[in-house]
């Protein structure tokens, strides 16, 4: 199998074509698709029409599939298959809709932060819906070397629904009685060596840091503040508006993202549904030693 690799036009990314995910993948395949995800850090696979069960078996090649704790998002049959955008359910309130818009980092709140988010659009809206990613590789570098050095060894403590919010961004979508409770707290430092190709970048400096490790909450919140907004400048992110059958997916230890903040499905041309599914660890065809 032929697989095309194409560099999107903008900070990171690539598009994959012709690849058909309904059938397992050789380990050749699988091999160049992950040095792929590593280089470029998110991949949009197009003209993806899958079951849930060959989506959930695709998934589980980059890692172990993570069921959130709150199951009112989860697809019926299918815990780990959690339904984001405006359609159906809690989705159709302004709460659930735009509970990711606001730029953040899947599970930097857990003790391994290495994870994988999969998102399958099943409705892509004719306007809007777009999710932006920003490069924290390329964000790092950017850095001037006395911000370096002032960063360089300190450690963060990351909540659910942490961090602060410019004015733009939502809250976490709200958790039900209980919930919150069962989440982990994980710390990690500000700046990580990555886990496979061993480069330095940021992590994860908006949307759950709680804590930084030595700092006043005051002046906690002007360094993260300063950071995420560097991080976000339009020389390091890119924008994705999504096709039916895109499957989009990015590694969390090298971005953030954040969600175009939408209306509700008033029609078939404003509907937004994603299935999205988190892996965690490593991908196991890798060796991240």
């Amino acid at each position: 199998m032929t697989i095309d690799i194409k560099p999107l036009d903008g900070a990171l990314g690539a598009e994959v074509l012709g690849l058909d995910l309904s059938t397992p993948l050789a380990g050749t395949s699988l091999q160049e698709l992950a040095s792929a995800y590593y280089e470029h850090k998110l991949l949009i696979i197009r003209d993806q029409d899958l079951t849930m069960e060959a989506y959930e078996a695709f998934a589980r090649n980059w890692g172990e599939p993570y069921v959130e704790s709150y199951d009112n998002m989860a697809l019926p049959g299918h815990p780990a298959i959690m339904e984001v955008g405006n359609v159906g359910g809690v989705l159709e309130t302004a709460d659930y809709r735009n509970g990711a818009a606001f730029w953040h980092t899947d599970r930097a709140y857990a003790q391994d932060c290495n994870a994988v988010t999969m998102l399958l659009c099943i409705h892509a809206p004719a306007e809007g819906g777009e999710t932006h990613f920003c490069d924290l590789v390329a964000a790092y570098e950017a850095l001037d070397d006395a911000t370096r050095a002032r960063i360089k060894d300190i450690q963060v403590e990351h909540r659910y629904g942490g961090g602060d919010r410019d004015e733009w961004e939502h809250d976490v979508h709200p958790m039900v009685e209980g919930q919150a409770e069962t989440l982990p707290i994980g710390r990690h430092p500000l700046v990580r060596r990555h886990s496979v190709t061993g480069k330095t970048s940021l992590y994860s400096v908006a949307g759950t840091w709680h804590e930084v490790e030595g700092f006043a909450h005051e002046e906690a919140s002007d360094l993260m503040r300063s950071l995420k907004h560097h991080a976000t400048k339009p020389e390091f992110v890119i924008s994705h508006r999504y096709r039916k059958g895109d499957l989009v997916f990015w590694d969390n230890t090298q971005t953030m993202h954040a969600a175009e903040p939408i209306g509700p499905a008033v029609d078939e041309s404003t509907k937004r549904l994603l299935r999205r599914i988190v892996l965690t660890g490593l991908p196991p065809h890798i060796d991240g030693s």
